[in-house]
């Protein structure tokens, strides 16, 4: 425990002494044992002031209204200020383009200033998702290849340190100064329905080791990384965006796992860890539901046993802890507490389990969207005061919290005891920097680069590269908007000679989302396929979904592979996705895995449009140049993929058995 508190002192910057087994710290401010100088910052601090620290609200919308601009929405300007927050956290309806959103980081820093009758101004934490794959809120910034498609690279630790470094220097170009990233999950549940690509792997020391790297890339720009899910949200089933979650595994089993790259995050200095909120019932106590009645187990961001036991005690974390979204279902609809779903009471009773667990930060209990959900909050947190003055939650509990936020506050530059923040950017110079950096051309190489390396070939029978004298190819995409990227990249096949001028080829989709019917599988489709030399087919995995056969994505590629056949063709699947249908497809001639599916509606070459949408995706196109031999495949796989059975009724279920292993990739 020793060790880790020194290596989380001289990572803060401080020289540390150990004498007789006492560890002291100095700074500019001398030395301090135990207490500093926050102490006497907190004993001013009223109890509201203290609660309010630790909540982050968000402020998507206004009366429906998307919130792009604060100077537009002065009900929310004055709802801001009636409370001093810990900070705001914006998504992509406050997103519309780079200049856009620095000015509203900006302002909204500039309207916490404004607030009165407070002991002392305390800047926001603003933080963002911006893991890079498929979660992202810069619209006009840089995708980059997601977590399982830098797992999947030979250089792997070196382009996850990259990918936070180029995502760190476009935050924080915005004004942002907290990432909610690296995704330390392990993968290695096929049919996680919610974390899938954002992991690096199945393997829980190369997770470790990516994660922290990519941590080091946010780092260099000042950027506060947050490791997730604590303990660990990849051997789920269920989604806790929509329900709760549970993981059958004993202390010693995620010991092995889940836990080893937060073990070593903190280590290694880790200042922020969020929570998942996912029930562990062979480590954690039971407890009586909301109802009185129904016994069950806590999710993680409200299990002591998870948070003050493990985390804290066990593996010595003494950083920030934050929830994940209060507002998810596994919480906010899953009746763990006394007080009718989405009432005050029910919220404070939430907050009061979670405090008392361990955790400092309540991220997002509620999104402030009108005249009603400022009333919550000052009821929130009037009620947590309540408890507080009761003794269910101990003042020493709230300081606790509040003490770490503010000197990681202190770390970051962001808050100064002395107010001392010296001049501040001129927002007009700050907001001409981010649309520089945001999306820069230099930024999406980087991304191409990345992507072409992560494309990995499991499957070969001859077929590709394929070769420019093919008389007709028959590409199958998802859905009509998939047409834009995969138009892209074929169009530039074709300039470049890979694609054969007398080659026809045709482009269409087999999901129609706008009709009764999804499947669109017509009979010219199927004229088209049964004709053709190749068929290019993209699949796109995710839960268990991939293997549900009643799917419009499992009949019409099913019958693609029958048609092109059954015609003397050749079949070429590429996995958008989760690798993992790779496994379904077993007749497939070639395999080429792309490891995310988002982003293929964005046309890649609008990449420096500041009101537009630029985040593109660069695996598909990689994918392609792969497919018609632009690019070697390079990439080896970052997960075991297990192989597909029948059950006695007929379904599809992944087994024990790997059919593609880990590390396996074929070049050319």
């Amino acid at each position: 425990m020793k060790n880790i508190v020194v290596k989380r002192l001289l990572a803060a910057g401080l020289v540390v002494l150990v004498l007789g087994g006492v560890v002291f710290a100095a700074d500019k401010g001398g030395l301090f044992r135990g207490k500093d100088k926050m102490d006497k910052v907190i004993t001013k601090m009223t109890m509201d002031e203290k609660i309010s620290q630790m909540i982050i609200p968000a402020i998507r919308t206004w009366n429906e209204e998307k919130v792009t601009d604060l100077s537009a929405a002065p009900e929310v300007k004055a709802a801001l200020q009636k409370h001093q927050y810990g900070g705001i956290i914006l998504f992509g309806a406050n997103i519309t383009g780079n200049e856009q959103v620095t000015r509203l980081v900006y302002d909204l820093q500039e309207n916490n200033k404004q607030i009165t009758d407070v002991t002392n101004h305390i800047p926001y934490l603003m933080p963002i998702d911006e893991e890079g794959g498929i979660v992202i809120r810069l619209s006009a910034g840089t995708r980059m290849t997601g977590n399982m498609a830098i797992g999947a690279t030979a250089n792997a630790a070196a382009n996850a340190e990259k990918t936070g470094d180029l995502l760190g220097e476009e935050i924080a170009a915005a004004g942002f100064n907290a990432d909610y990233a690296p995704d330390i999950d392990v993968n290695n549940n096929p049919n996680n329905p919610v974390i899938g690509t954002r992991s690096f792997s199945d393997d829980p020391d190369k997770v470790a080791e990516l994660g922290m790297a990519y941590a080091k890339g946010l780092s260099g720009h000042n950027i506060i990384a947050t490791y997730k899910h604590f303990p660990g949200h990849g051997d789920t089933g269920t989604d806790s965006h929509i329900g709760l979650p549970s993981v059958e595994k004993t202390y010693e089993e995620i010991s092995a796992t889940e836990l080893v790259p937060f073990k070593k995050a903190i280590e290694g200095g880790a200042d922020m860890i969020m929570t998942a909120h996912i029930t562990y019932p062979l480590i954690d106590e039971e407890v009586t539901y909301g109802d009185g009645v129904t016994k069950g187990y806590y999710p993680a961001t409200m299990s002591k046993k998870m948070i003050q036991d493990i985390l804290r005690t066990d593996l010595g974390f003494d950083g920030v802890v934050v929830t994940d979204a209060l507002e998810m279902g596994a919480i906010a609809t899953a009746g763990l507490v006394p007080g009718a779903e989405n009432s005050v009471e029910y919220h404070v009773n939430i907050a009061e389990k979670v405090i008392n667990a361990g955790v400092d930060i309540l991220l997002l209990p509620v999104d402030i969207t009108d005249a009603e959900k400022v009333a919550f909050y000052d009821d929130y947190i009037a009620g947590i005061a309540a408890k507080v003055k009761s003794g269910e939650i101990s003042e020493k509990r709230i300081d606790e919290s509040v003490k770490r936020i503010l000197l990681m506050k202190e770390k970051y530059g962001i808050f100064r005891p002395d107010g001392d923040y010296g001049t501040p950017e001129d927002i007009e110079v700050k907001a001409a920097k981010s649309k520089e950096i945001i999306g820069s051309q230099a930024h999406h190489d980087a991304e191409m680069q990345m992507a072409r390396e992560a494309i990995t070939l499991i499957k070969n029978d001859g077929i590709l590269p394929l070769s420019s004298d093919k008389k007709s190819i028959v590409v199958l995409a998802r859905r009509e908007d998939d047409k834009v990227a995969i138009g892209y990249a074929l169009e530039d096949m074709k300039k470049k000679g890979y694609i054969g001028e007398n080659t026809e080829v045709t482009l269409d989709f087999y999901f129609n989302s706008a009709a009764d019917v999804k499947l669109n599988y017509t009979d010219e489709i199927k004229e088209k396929i049964s004709t053709a030399d190749v068929v290019i087919c993209f699949s796109y995995a995710s839960g268990s979904s991939a293997l549900d056969k009643e799917d419009p994505q499992f009949i019409a590629l099913h019958n693609a592979l029958e048609d092109v056949h059954a015609g003397g063709g050749k079949y070429v699947l590429i996995s958008e996705n989760l690798p993992y249908d790779a496994a379904i497809y077993q007749e497939a001639d070639g395999i080429l895995l792309a490891y995310m599916g988002s982003g293929l509606g964005i046309d890649p070459t609008d990449r420096l449009n500041d009101t537009g949408s630029s985040a593109f995706n660069a695996n598909i196109v990689a994918a392609i140049e792969t497919a018609f031999g632009a690019s070697s495949p390079q990439g080896k796989l970052p997960v075991n993929i297990p192989k597909v059975e029948k059950d006695s009724e007929g379904n599809l279920n992944f087994t024990s058995e790997f059919i593609y292993k880990r590390g396996e990739g074929i070049s050319y």
